[in-house]
C-alpha cells in the first residue's frame, strides 16, 4: 500500500484469543480493513472463525504468512511467542501491530525493532487504551498548556484479575504472566502517553500473596518524569475491595463488574479443578459463550461507549498548574481555576478503534503511528524497572525512553 492508495488493509491474526476476539469488531468497523485469515492451534476457534468471517485459516503462524492475502498481521499469541512471530512475519514481509507487552526482555525487543527498519515495515504495539477518547483528550489538555504544566497523576485499581479464570501461562512469571506483565503495560502506557513519555526512574513493590496463584497479583509503582511530573499507579487483583465501586460501577464492557457479590472470583476459582478453569478461560477465545461477538452481532452504540476498566475501573486524577482533571462515565471533568466543567467525550469507538486509525493510517498513508515498536520497547523497560524494583527494594532508573510522537 502506498501514501494515495486507499486500498484495503488486509488482516491475519495470528492467535485468536481473548482479546483477539476484543480486537476483532473494532478491525470490522474500520471501513478499510479486512480480516482475511487466522493462525491457531485450536481447531474449533478456527471453525468459527471460518464460518463467521469466511477467512483463511492455519495450523501455525509461519504458514498463514506465506498468504499472499495477509499485509499485516496481529500477533495475539501468548506473551512468550511474540517474539518468534513477530519476526516471522516480519521476514515474510507483513507489517505486524504486536499485543502488549510486545516481548519480555529489551534485547528481543530491539530485535524486532531492528527487523522491522530493516525491512522498512511498520511494527505497532496494541496498547489500545491510550488511544481511548478520554486520555487522548487529557494529553491534549497537557499539550496545549492552558492549564499549567503536569505535575502528577494517580491511579487506582482493585479487582478479581488473579481469579479469573487463567492458563498456564498466565500465572507463571516467567512466560509474562501475573498482573505486571499483563495488566501494567495499559496503566504505564497511559501514564506515559499523558506525560509526553519520557520517564525519569521508577520506585515500586510487588505482592505475591497466595500461594495457590503463584504469581504477582499486585504492585504499587511512583514514577518519575524527566521534567519532575510524578505518577503513582496502584494495582491490585486478589477479588477483596472492587475499585469500581468508586467509579460509578462502570467497568470492562464485556465483563460487568458485580462489585456486591464480595469474593465471587475467588470462591469460584477454588472450586473448579484444573481443565474446568481452561474450559471456562476457552469460554474466553474467538467465538466462545463470553467473548464479544464479531460485527453484525455486537452490542449497541451505548453498550460500546469508551467504558473500559483500564480507564474508569478506579479513581484517575490528573493535576496541572491551574486544574486537576478525573475521568466520569461520558467524558472528563476539569476542576478549573474559577469553576469546573465536565467535557463530554460519549461515543461509539473506544481506544481499539483509535489505535487501529493509527496502524492504518501509517501503512496506507505514510503518517508515522505513536505506539510504534520504540514506544512499545520504552513501555517493556517500565515493566521490567517494576519488576527490578520489587525485587531489589529501589530505584531503577531508565534509559530507553522516547518521547510521544503527537
Amino acid at each position: 500500500m502506498t501514501s494515495s492508495s486507499p486500498a484495503t488493509l488486509r488482516v491475519g491474526i495470528a492467535g485468536v484469543g481473548g482479546g483477539a476476539s476484543q480486537m476483532v469488531p473494532a478491525f470490522q468497523r474500520h471501513g478499510s480493513i479486512k480480516i482475511t485469515a487466522a493462525a491457531d492451534v485450536d481447531d474449533d476457534v478456527l471453525a468459527r472463525f471460518k464460518r463467521d468471517l469466511e477467512g483463511e485459516t492455519y495450523r501455525s503462524v509461519e504458514d498463514m504468512c506465506k498468504s499472499p492475502n495477509v499485509d499485516l498481521v496481529y500477533v495475539a499469541t501468548p506473551n512468550q511467542f511474540h517474539t518468534e512471530h513477530a519476526l516471522t512475519a516480519l521476514d515474510h514481509h507483513k507489517h505486524v501491530h504486536l499485543e502488549k507487552p510486545m516481548t519480555l526482555n529489551m534485547e528481543e525487543a530491539q530485535s524486532i525493532v531492528n527487523t522491522a527498519e530493516r525491512n522498512g515495515l511498520q511494527l505497532t504495539v496494541n496498547v489500545k487504551h491510550s488511544f481511548e477518547p478520554r486520555i487522548q483528550k487529557i494529553r491534549e489538555i497537557v499539550r496545549g498548556g492552558e492549564l499549567g504544566n503536569l505535575r502528577m497523576m494517580h491511579n487506582w485499581f482493585y479487582n478479581d484479575w488473579l481469579y479469573r479464570p487463567r492458563v498456564a501461562e498466565e500465572l507463571d512469571p516467567r512466560l509474562g504472566g501475573g498482573v505486571v506483565w499483563r495488566q501494567g503495560p495499559h496503566h504505564f502506557d497511559i501514564i506515559r502517553t499523558i506525560g509526553g513519555g519520557m520517564l525519569r526512574s521508577v520506585r515500586a513493590m510487588t505482592g505475591l500473596w497466595d500461594d495457590t496463584r503463584p504469581v504477582t497479583g499486585a504492585f504499587a509503582a511512583f514514577l518519575e518524569f524527566q521534567d519532575g511530573a510524578a505518577a503513582t499507579s496502584v494495582y491490585n487483583g486478589y477479588d477483596r475491595f472492587h475499585s469500581n465501586d468508586l467509579v460509578f460501577d462502570v467497568g470492562e464492557p464485556y465483563q460487568p463488574p458485580d462489585t456486591a457479590s464480595y469474593a465471587r472470583a475467588r470462591k469460584s476459582q477454588r472450586q473448579r479443578g484444573a481443565d474446568a478453569e481452561v474450559e471456562a478461560k476457552r469460554a474466553n477465545r474467538y467465538g466462545g459463550g463470553n467473548a464479544p461477538a464479531p460485527a453484525g452481532q455486537t452490542p449497541t452504540a451505548a453498550a460500546r461507549r469508551p467504558t473500559g476498566a483500564y480507564i474508569l475501573g478506579g479513581p484517575e486524577v490528573i493535576s496541572l498548574d491551574l486544574a486537576d482533571i478525573r475521568l466520569t462515565p461520558a467524558g472528563i471533568m476539569v476542576y478549573g481555576p474559577d469553576d469546573r466543567y465536565e467535557i463530554d467525550l460519549t461515543s461509539d469507538r473506544d481506544g481499539r478503534d483509535g489505535i487501529i486509525a493509527q496502524v492504518y493510517n501509517g501503512i496506507a498513508h505514510s503518517r508515522p503511528p505513536t505506539p510504534d515498536g520504540r514506544w512499545g520497547m520504552a513501555t517493556l523497560e517500565v515493566l521490567l524497572a517494576v519488576n527490578q524494583s520489587g525485587a531489589e527494594h529501589r530505584e531503577v532508573l531508565l534509559s530507553h525512553q522516547v518521547p510521544s510522537k503527537d
